[in-house]
């Protein structure tokens, strides 16, 4: 049974806006399913009727099998959510805030007292342990707001732009704290425009644009969609000439696609490059989630949103 399965969800507000449009999703235990698109797409209302805090138009919405529609409570008490904008209490430390979000998940005080101190250590929240959350910075509520979803033991998180304003470092100590509570069999939905950090830990992603989802699948898929095509970014020290396997990739400068099978002749003129002083840096890969979303969003704006969606069938 999917953790989470939506099915032909639409929402229309008074004012005609139709911010989500026949949406159908299912999040398997223990996934990672990233949800992408621009501001506007439908991704936060979409979110808000998975937790509860939205009626639907129409359609459904099932958590662990239960209709959440029709028992918006049980979203709100299974699901760990960290949301684009907090609303904390702006009085009480940091330390405080997450120990007190333990306690309302139903952990005895002693538990509450302990999960609090690992998070704290895990994400590198010491020095702001005693931080009054009114004066800590964006990174620390931000960080501090990720213990809260997460210090309950929920078996499904919800995370809006869950690194928004944190420092690299501690960045990876999210994701890694992340992974781990995968590994435990925690599902996530996660909601993220930091597209070359979700990479990295998303499974299966859709796409959402105008209220519909243009494109879902796992990143390896939906790349071939994009190009089979390898892609060369360079950093040159003065002119050069490219090696005739490659074409420029129109409106990335510096970037080059170019066969796999060339990969082998491209390699030996990148070190030939590289020796004669002329190369700098270079990265080689297959197309990336922003390949995969600029061509998918692109193509929506360009071509209209039908094109798009029958190119993902």
């Amino acid at each position: 049974m999917p953790v989470l399965s939506v099915t032909e969800l639409c929402k229309r507000y008074r004012n005609g806006t139709l911010a989500n449009d026949r949406i159908s999703l299912a999040v398997e235990p223990g996934e990672v399913y990233g949800l992408l698109g621009p501001n506007g797409a439908g991704k936060t209302t979409l979110v808000r009727q998975v937790l509860g805090l939205l009626k639907p138009t129409s359609g459904s919405i099932h958590v662990d099998g239960v209709d959440v529609v029709a028992d918006p409570g049980y979203a709100r008490r299974t699901i760990g959510f960290l949301p684009q904008g907090m609303m904390t209490q702006e009085t009480i430390h940091v330390d405080e805030w997450i120990y007190g979000i333990g306690k309302l998940r139903g952990l005895p005080g002693a538990e509450a007292h302990q999960r609090t101190n690992e998070l704290i250590e895990q994400l590198d929240l010491g020095p702001f342990r005693k931080t009054k959350m009114a004066a800590a910075s964006g990174g620390v509520r931000r960080l501090a707001g990720f213990a809260t979803a997460v210090v309950g033991g929920a078996r499904f998180l919800v995370l809006d732009e869950p690194t928004n304003d944190i420092d690299p470092v501690r960045r990876q100590l999210l994701w890694n704290l992340l992974m781990a509570q995968r590994q435990r069999g925690t599902t996530v939905l996660l909601v993220t425009h930091n597209l070359a950090e979700a990479e990295r830990v998303i499974d299966r992603f859709a796409i959402v644009d105008q209220g519909r989802i243009l494109r879902e699948g796992t990143p390896a898929a939906l790349r071939s969609l994009v190009t089979e095509r390898l892609r060369l970014e360079l950093t040159m020290a003065g002119a050069f000439e490219p090696h005739p396997a490659l074409q420029p990739d129109e409106g990335m400068p510096g970037s080059f696609l170019f066969q796999p099978s060339d990969l082998a002749s491209v390699s030996a003129w990148l070190q030939a490059q590289r020796e004669a002083g002329r190369l700098l840096d270079f990265r080689i890969g297959p197309p990336t989630l922003d390949d995969i979303y600029t061509h998918t969003v692109g193509g929506t704006k360009s071509n209209g949103a039908a094109a798009v969606l029958g190119a993902a069938k």
